[in-house]
């Protein structure tokens, strides 16, 4: 019994020393790992680290994202007429430059003009639950013009187009879900307007040329009609045409008459010389002259005939009827590039549009901190080789 005790207290003390032993031999182990890292590792790797996993897993604010698809389309046939393809050349046609154009606007500074003018952007990228680091005014944009907040506006937004089915995706970030969807809904608006705003400008380029050749020829048509009132005026006819006619048909009635007074003249002094009544034709017959040649004199004679008033009646005329005939041409070929111009517009169709977002989907936090890790290791191994490298080359 005595030895049984003996040999349990011996046992006991045995465990006591081997446990006594056992920490100390760790914090030795530990303290050899330690002293040998290099501080440059602490300094490339461990403290990145250390601060990449307090904020990511600490400080971070939860961001909400919105996203908008969208599509610019426009006509893929190709121009069958020349105002078409003038159309074409002057930039009507397509979509993808267009498309390019919308995207450029979004990332633009006057899409972050009016965010804020219209939406408050600035108030909304000042929510108290964003985080110094991405709140607008923070540690990186500590100032409050609207530069820094522009800058700060480009981080909360990313727009890409997909070049294979020519989609664009939209995707809005901000601290509440509420205000990502405000802020892509108000892009998506801005965007409609914009591709609103090219098609009008184009239709104004060609249209405008056709339009303004109506409106000159429609001014010009005016001015002959006023200057045909006016000599209807001066001259007292309403219409020259119709008055020339009453005197050509009495000089003409005049001549037949002499026509036949010379006739029966001829045929009494042929068979009755003596006749009375030949002294009496041949008076008549002067007469006639006298009348026939005053007649002529007023239709052809001076400036005041009616020749000359016909004359320059019919040139009024002739202009007025040039001018109705391109009128009408003008006008078809106005309504031709209105046409045209309508098959050519551009449309931007919604495919998705703003969502109100459930749960946060950024920061990715164990994403992010893992490539902070990451980028640190491989500088840090970077690094090493190269000095390493170097001592090398020294020591030989």
């Amino acid at each position: 019994m005595v030895d049984f005790v003996r040999r349990a207290q011996a046992v006991t003390r045995e465990a006591a020393a081997i446990a006594g032993t056992r920490p100390r031999a760790l914090t030795e182990g530990l303290s050899r790992l330690l002293g040998s890292v290099n501080i440059w590792f602490w300094a490339i790797v461990g403290l990145p680290t250390l601060i990449a996993g307090v904020y990511f897993f600490a400080i971070a604010s939860d961001l909400y994202s919105s996203e908008v698809k969208f599509i610019v389309r426009g006509p893929n046939k190709a121009p069958t007429s020349a105002i078409s393809a003038m159309l074409s050349s002057s930039g009507a046609a397509g979509g993808s430059e267009d498309t390019y154009a919308v995207l450029d606007y979004i990332t633009s500074r006057d899409a972050a003009r009016r965010l804020e003018r219209e939406v408050d952007l600035r108030a909304l990228l000042s929510r108290p639950e964003g985080d110094l680091i991405t709140r607008f005014p923070g540690i990186w944009f500590w100032r409050h013009d609207f530069e820094a907040l522009y800058s700060s506006y480009l981080r909360f937004i990313s727009v890409e187009r997909d070049s294979n089915s020519s989609v664009s995706t939209l995707a809005v970030k901000a601290y509440r879900p509420e205000d990502a969807h405000r802020i892509a809904r108000a892009l998506l608006e801005f965007s409609e307007q914009l591709v609103n705003q090219l098609n009008e400008r184009s239709r104004r380029d060609l249209v405008g040329a056709f339009q303004r050749e109506v409106e000159e020829t429609e001014q010009q048509i005016g001015k002959i009609q006023t200057q045909l009132t006016t000599y209807r005026i001066q001259q007292k006819m309403l219409d020259p045409k119709s008055a020339a006619t009453g005197p050509l048909e009495l000089l003409a009635q005049m001549t037949a008459q002499q026509t036949n007074a010379r006739a029966q003249l001829a045929e009494l002094t042929r068979n009755s010389p003596n006749s009375p009544q030949i002294p009496l034709i041949q008076t008549r017959i002067a007469s006639l002259d006298k009348l026939i040649n005053e007649q002529r004199t007023k239709i052809t004679g001076d400036s005041d005939s009616v020749a000359t008033a016909l004359t320059e009646y019919e040139r009024l005329d002739v202009q007025k009827l040039l001018a109705e005939k391109t009128l009408a041409s003008a006008l078809v070929s106005l309504e031709s590039a209105k046409l045209e111009a309508q098959k050519q517009q551009l449309y931007l169709e919604t495919i998705a549009q703003p969502n109100l977002a459930d749960y946060p989907l950024y920061p990715k936090r164990a994403i992010s901190f893992a490539t902070v890790v990451v980028s640190c290791l491989l500088a840090y191994g970077i690094a090493w080789l190269l000095i390493a490298s170097v001592r090398e080359h020294a020591s030989a």
